[in-house]
């Protein structure tokens, strides 16, 4: 499987580095932000959907429960877990 670097942070569009600080004050990191940033468009149409869904539903899923799921999804994928 092919495997992108990090992009360094400096080098993240400022609005990325928004999107960063966010998730570093939601779910504790953003790192993963990095690698997505090589994509910065498509990853903000994403960013675009992804919060008004995550805000629509925040709470229908316990926290723990959507973490072992991205822990999965991570494990099947070969994500050095």
């Amino acid at each position: 499987m092919a495997h992108l670097r990090p992009i360094p942070f400096e080098q993240i569009p400022s609005y990325l580095q928004n999107v960063m600080h966010a998730y570093d004050d939601e779910l504790g990191g953003s790192g993963f932000v990095q690698v997505l940033a090589h994509a910065p468009e498509v990853f903000k149409r994403f960013i675009d959907f992804y919060f008004d869904l995550e805000l629509q539903t925040r709470g229908a899923v316990d926290g723990q429960i959507t973490e072992l799921a991205r822990l999965m999804v991570a494990r099947q994928n070969n994500c050095g877990l």
